[in-house]
């Protein structure tokens, strides 16, 4: 008898993203990643003890692989979610559009400490302004984010780019209090390093 292929962790949740990559969340359950996988339901059984297990596993999963990135400015750090929304959009609808319990956070985000930090630092913010400031442009994001995965408006790269620039001199204004033009030009050269 031929030895038995093995199966990992890794190997089930790579499938279980594909599966919703390519057929939407509504399509996972155990019978289709086995399906995806060209296995019997047993070893998935034996390495998740229930659906709900896996999906919070391959949540983590899709959070880390997808939405984890070491980009050094907070443009990028958006751009990344938003890319993330318009090339994988059931993806995205997985994370951000499916139903919560009242304890569950409204954000995912990987990136949020290092993210707050470096915005804190650049800003002269203290960490409860600068996470609260991060908060604000996260719901900024996310209405876009929104609007590209469910095909509701696309936007270019241009466009990203003025609306988030546009969006960050508005809100830093707010939080450092800027009185005047030259205020501004100066807080955004202070976190220009954050713009690029």
């Amino acid at each position: 008898m031929p030895p038995q292929k093995r199966i990992f962790r890794q190997d089930i949740l790579q499938a279980a993203t594909e599966l919703v990559r390519k057929q939407g969340a509504q399509a996972l359950s155990v019978r289709a990643i086995a399906r995806e996988m060209n296995c019997s339901t047993q070893p998935i059984y034996s390495t998740f003890e229930s659906m709900s297990a896996l999906q919070d596993a391959l949540m983590d999963y899709i959070r880390q692989t997808y939405l984890r990135t070491d980009a050094t400015s907070y443009k990028e750090v958006a751009f990344s979610f938003l890319n993330f929304a318009r090339n994988e959009k059931n993806l995205f609808r997985l994370i951000y559009l499916r139903q919560r319990d009242a304890n569950d956070t409204i954000f995912e985000d990987p990136n949020q400490t290092e993210t707050i930090r470096r915005l804190a630092a650049s800003l002269q913010l203290s960490g409860t302004a600068a996470a609260e400031m991060h908060r604000r442009m996260q719901y900024y994001c996310y209405s876009m984010a929104v609007m590209m995965a469910t095909g509701y408006l696309e936007f270019s790269e241009q466009e990203l780019g003025l609306e988030l620039t546009e969006y960050y001199r508005i809100i830093l204004s707010y939080y450092k209090q800027v009185q005047n033009e030259q205020q501004l030009l100066y807080w955004l050269e202070r976190s220009r390093n954050l713009l690029v």
